[in-house]
C-alpha cells in the first residue's frame, strides 16, 4: 500500500454534493470517504469512524473544501516520496496513507495526524513542504514503533505511549530539524519534568489502554502537554548517553533506563 488518492474521492464528494442539494451532507461524507475505510478497522459501522475522524481533524460535510490548493501543494506526491525514503530507512511496514482536508474549526493548528497500526491519516491545511514531511514522518515512526511494540492499543503502557512520542518528536528533530518540533516541548524545565516524573508518572508507568493515559499526555489536573515533553526528554537524553541507531527497535524499558530520568 501507499499514499491513496483521496484527491479522486475529495472530488467525487464535491460533485455528488452539487448533484443532491436535498440530501444530508453527513451522509454523502459518510458514504464516499468513511464507507471505504471500514474494512481497515476490522468491521465496525462508517459512521463511527466518521465521527472518530472527525475527532482528530476531519473537516466537517458542511465545510468548503479546497483541493485545488492542496493539489498546488503536491501533498499526495511530497508524501509518496517521502514515505518511500522513511520505510526504507525504518525498515516501516506498508500501510495505507489517507489525507483529507483539515477542519476549519481547528483554530489551534492547520494539521494534524493519527497513526493506527495498520492506517495513517493526515488531515491538513497549508504547510510548508518540510512542515508536511515533518508531520507525516512523526505519524509513520508511530506507525513502525507500534508494528514493533505488538501490542493492541488496549495493551500499551503509559510508558510504551510517552516513548512512543519520544520517538516520533526525537526522528523529526534529527531528519528535518529542531524547527518542526512541537513548540510545547519546550514548556518545562528538567528539574519540574522530574519531580512531576517520580510524584505523578512512575507510580502509574504501567497503567495500559491510550484512553488512560490522556491526562499524563494532555494535562489538565497535570500541566499541559507533560508527557510528551517527559517522553521527548527520556528519549533524548538516552540518544546523549547512548545513539539513536535503531532507536524505534529497543524496549521501552531499555530506552528507560539508559536515560535521565530515575526508576524509582
Amino acid at each position: 500500500m501507499s499514499v491513496i488518492p483521496t484527491d479522486e474521492w475529495l472530488n467525487e464528494l464535491i460533485v455528488t454534493q452539487r448533484q443532491n442539494h436535498s440530501r444530508n451532507l453527513n451522509e454523502i461524507q459518510c458514504y464516499i470517504l468513511c464507507s471505504r475505510l471500514v474494512e481497515i478497522f476490522n468491521g465496525g459501522y462508517p459512521e463511527e469512524l466518521q465521527f472518530e475522524l472527525q475527532q482528530q481533524g476531519l473537516f466537517q460535510p458542511h465545510e468548503k473544501i479546497d483541493i485545488k490548493k492542496l493539489k498546488e501543494q503536491n501533498v499526495w506526491e511530497v508524501v509518496q516520496k517521502e514515505f518511500i525514503y522513511l520505510k526504507k530507512r525504518w525498515s516501516g511496514p506498508n500501510i495505507p496513507i489517507y489525507i483529507f482536508p483539515i477542519t476549519q474549526e481547528q483554530t489551534m493548528t492547520n494539521k494534524n495526524g493519527v497513526a493506527y497500526p495498520n492506517a495513517l491519516f493526515l488531515f491538513i491545511g497549508e504547510l510548508e513542504k518540510e512542515e508536511l514531511k515533518a508531520l507525516f514522518a512523526h505519524e509513520y515512526n508511530h506507525v513502525c514503533r507500534l508494528q514493533y511494540l505488538n501490542k493492541t492499543l488496549d495493551e500499551v503502557s503509559l510508558l510504551d505511549s510517552l516513548i512512543l512520542e519520544g520517538l516520533a518528536e526525537c526522528a523529526v528533530e534529527e531528519i528535518y530539524g529542531d524547527q518542526w518540533l512541537a513548540p510545547w516541548l519546550s514548556y518545562y524545565s528538567l528539574d519540574k519534568m522530574l519531580k512531576i516524573w517520580k510524584k505523578r508518572f512512575l507510580p502509574q508507568i504501567n497503567i495500559q489502554g491510550l484512553d488512560n493515559h490522556i491526562e499524563f499526555l494532555y494535562g489538565g489536573k497535570l500541566p499541559k502537554w507533560i508527557g510528551y515533553c517527559i517522553g521527548y526528554e527520556i528519549v533524548r537524553s538516552y540518544i546523549k548517553n547512548f545513539s539513536s541507531n535503531k532507536l524505534h527497535v529497543k524496549s521501552s524499558k531499555e530506552i528507560l533506563v539508559g536515560s535521565d530520568f530515575p526508576l524509582q
